[in-house]
């Protein structure tokens, strides 16, 4: 059994100087993940356990975490000094994704010569949404031949490491139901397609992944059109102070005033963009929505008072 001080002297080796708890078992370090000038990512050092309280980095160990954002040696140094075979197979098994995209899955980029009468329907709705070529293959967008999942488009979503985190497949046919089949994730856990992401420059976000597309190169969706506090998304805004604009759908716009309040009081600079002339950004062309963008407009407390004003005949106050 290790002596807490060598764990103590581990941790100072790789994270830096350390805090530790009055109960002289925890210790906070900076988070490698979000990296915030404070001391907000937490370990256990009897049980490993880890957790940062501002962007929810989190393991059973450090292990997964040690491989991601140190490198091997420090894992498996790691490994050999602090943890038995069980507590290995463990930190093994939470590395891994138990997201698979659907069985037959076939990257349409790659088979737009298909003659499968299904797949060339696929082809067709994308380019009916006003996607092209480059977009199927940035987005990696797929569809199969089999099951449920025929006649679909599979719209995959990956981590900022590249890892499948979700997926969505929706039905190009409008009376198959149902419309969308959705990779079983808490959506709250994750940050669709997270790769592209850029913290530092500002980030539109969208209700849907098929609003997205049109949206320029940082964007992501909410995958519905609510974004709470506990969120995943949310907290890696908070934590990068990521200028946001949101693009909700045209009937969102009370909610998009209660995501903007709810960001704006972690001091985050948020606009909001009220579509007009469209029901979402998925019916836009993406000129138009770049338009659009430039007519976007910062949130504050006017904006909340007016649509207060606004919504008191239909009594739906926020």
């Amino acid at each position: 059994m290790n002596s807490l001080t060598s764990r103590f002297d581990f941790i100072k080796q790789i994270f830096g100087s350390i805090r530790i708890a009055r109960d002289g078992v925890n210790v906070a370090v900076k988070c490698p993940s979000c990296k915030h000038v404070k001391k907000k990512f937490s370990i256990n050092t009897e049980t490993w356990n880890c957790h940062c309280w501002v962007c929810d980095l989190k393991g059973k160990t450090l292990l997964p975490i040690l491989r991601k954002y140190f490198n091997s040696d420090i894992a498996n140094e790691y490994q050999d000094k602090f943890l038995g075979s069980s507590d290995k197979h463990i930190s093994i098994q939470s590395m891994q994704t138990d997201i698979e995209l659907p069985s037959g899955f076939l990257l349409i980029a790659d088979n737009i010569g298909s003659r499968d009468p299904d797949v060339k329907e696929s082809i067709r709705y994308l380019l009916k949404r006003g996607l092209n070529y480059n977009d199927m293959w940035r987005f990696r967008f797929g569809t199969s031949k089999l099951g449920k999942f025929r006649r679909r488009i599979i719209f995959p979503s990956f981590d900022e490491d590249g890892t499948l985190n979700y997926f969505v497949a929706r039905s190009i046919d409008d009376t198959v139901s149902p419309k969308y089949i959705n990779a079983h994730v808490k959506k709250s856990d994750i940050i669709f397609n997270e790769i592209y992401i850029d913290w530092s420059k500002s980030l539109v976000i969208t209700e849907g992944p098929f609003d997205l597309v049109k949206c320029g190169s940082n964007a992501t969706c909410l995958l519905g059109s609510s974004l709470n506090s506990n969120s995943y998304l949310f907290k890696r805004i908070i934590a990068n102070n990521t200028p946001t604009i949101l693009a909700l759908d045209r009937d969102m716009k009370t909610k998009s005033l209660k995501i903007a309040k709810s960001l704006s009081e972690y001091c985050c600079d948020v606009s909001i963009v009220f579509l007009s002339d469209h029901n979402d950004a998925g019916e836009m062309t993406k000129l138009e929505f770049k338009s659009s963008l430039l007519e976007s407009k910062k949130f504050n407390r006017m904006n909340m008072l007016l649509h207060r004003i606004e919504s008191i005949d239909s009594g739906s106050l926020i």
